[in-house]
């Protein structure tokens, strides 16, 4: 049945979603520290490196420090998933009927603009999960325990009330131009691989990782600005242009780079995990 459907991919995506955030956690911290300013995360000098920040992380806060800001994306990324998948099938089946109403194949033009609307509506679950887990990722002296990201949230909504300049909805906006073209991107990329090269798992995988790493790429610099903007204490930055000016001034166009390899590095395995959890996970709810 219809429903029956809908619970099998919401289950297999919930799943899916937190088994690879688990799995990456820590290379998602050290992008967020490497992105971040020293002042931000209140060190006299910044790391040098992927391995540097690794290392220091591990050093001085234990495996804790690595996973710190992981209970926020792993409680909301089944409804994530659930509305990114939603809103994708949703505008497919729009598109479709408008086009001709049959079950053709939607062109990859099409596929991008079901893909970008997916990511505008999936933003909203995002930019407020994102900013309590890069918050806690960005303090060195919490204890990485998930009450404290629940603390985040809950000073936030009290301080600054829940549509404020420093409230829960911060970075919203460069959270929807972020995922915007990186999932129309993410979308093309997945469908036209597996367009070539059939539907099998091996391909899935392959494609997930490709799909992932591409959509990264491609708006990577956006991601550096955007965790600056976010995390930074009230009145650091006038505005998201501010912040981009005041970090290329300090540190130079590189900056906007600063976290790519972690980033990288993270953005294959994601994937694949992902799609690999999420095909089993499905063939083991329908097959019982």
């Amino acid at each position: 049945s219809a429903a029956m459907s809908v619970a099998t991919e919401l289950v297999s995506g919930g799943i899916a979603g937190a088994v690879g955030i688990l799995a990456t956690q820590p290379l998602d911290t050290i992008r967020i520290r490497l992105q971040s300013t020293p002042s931000g995360l209140g060190m006299q000098t910044g790391y040098t490196g992927l391995m540097d920040c690794a290392m220091s992380t591990f050093r001085n806060e234990g495996i804790r420090g690595l996973y710190k800001g992981v209970a926020s994306p792993t409680l909301t990324v089944g409804v994530m998933n659930a509305v990114l998948f939603f809103s994708y099938e949703f505008a497919s089946d729009r598109l479709r009927n408008a086009a001709n109403g049959n079950d053709a194949d939607l062109s990859l033009p099409q596929v991008y603009a079901a893909g970008a609307s997916a990511g505008v509506a999936s933003a909203f679950i995002t930019a407020p999960t994102e900013l309590v887990k890069c918050i806690a990722q960005t303090n060195l002296k919490n204890e990485g325990r998930i009450h404290e990201e629940w603390l985040i949230l809950r000073n936030m909504v009290r301080d600054h009330g829940l549509f404020g300049a420093h409230g829960p909805c911060r970075g919203l906006l460069t959270t929807i131009f972020r995922e915007t073209p990186s999932f129309g991107l993410y979308f093309v990329s997945y469908e036209s691989m597996t367009r070539a090269y059939g539907k099998n798992n091996f391909v899935s995988f392959m494609a997930g990782g490709c799909a992932g790493a591409l959509a990264w790429a491609s708006i990577y610099p956006l991601d550096v600005i955007k965790t600056r903007w976010s995390t930074a204490a009230p009145g650091t930055y006038s505005s998201v242009r501010h912040c981009l000016r005041t970090s290329v001034a300090q540190e130079g166009w590189g900056m906007l780079w600063k976290g790519f390899g972690a980033t990288m590095a993270r953005a294959w395995p994601q994937n694949a995990v992902i799609f690999f959890t999420y095909e089993s996970v499905k063939k083991l709810l329908t097959s019982s």
